[in-house]
């Protein structure tokens, strides 16, 4: 006999919520689970390790089109550089977004020094950070 798990314990091995495994059902990233006699879903361990595999991708920001390229590559006698070319392409994606997000964090740097050098304390109305934070750039109104 087949050991089962019910929708809880998998969500709870996976490291995510009940609703968060009934999605992933919806949106076709993992098969729908068998039914107790109850009505309750049971699910395999083949199950609850594709569910891994889903909540690990989406951990590393994957989207679910991205997952469900990745798990039907899977599930298809292809090359597994079909899933490289999946993971590289995310991988240079997190890297565009990571200098983004360091141009941000030097902006927001800059933006407290600010504030902390000419206006902490005062009042906010006067506070340097609404004026840095809403200055239109000079070429984002030309025509």
């Amino acid at each position: 006999m087949v050991h089962e798990v019910l929708i809880g314990a998998a969500a709870k091995a996976a490291g995510c919520s009940v609703p968060t495994v009934r999605y992933y059902e919806d949106v076709g990233l993992l098969a729908g689970a068998n039914r107790t006699h109850g009505g309750h879903r049971a699910y395999q361990h083949k199950d609850v390790e594709r569910l891994v595999l889903i909540r690990r991708c989406r951990d590393f920001g994957m989207s679910i089109k991205q997952v469900k390229t990745l798990v039907e590559i899977r599930d298809r006698p292809v090359s597994c550089d079909n899933a490289l070319d999946v993971v590289t392409h995310h991988r240079d994606a997190l890297r565009v977004r990571i200098a983004e997000l360091k141009a941000l964090d030097r902006a927001m740097t800059l933006i407290a020094a600010r504030c902390e050098s000419d206006c902490a304390g005062g009042a906010a109305a006067c506070c340097s950070i609404y004026e840095d934070l809403a200055t239109v750039p000079e070429n984002a109104l030309s025509a």
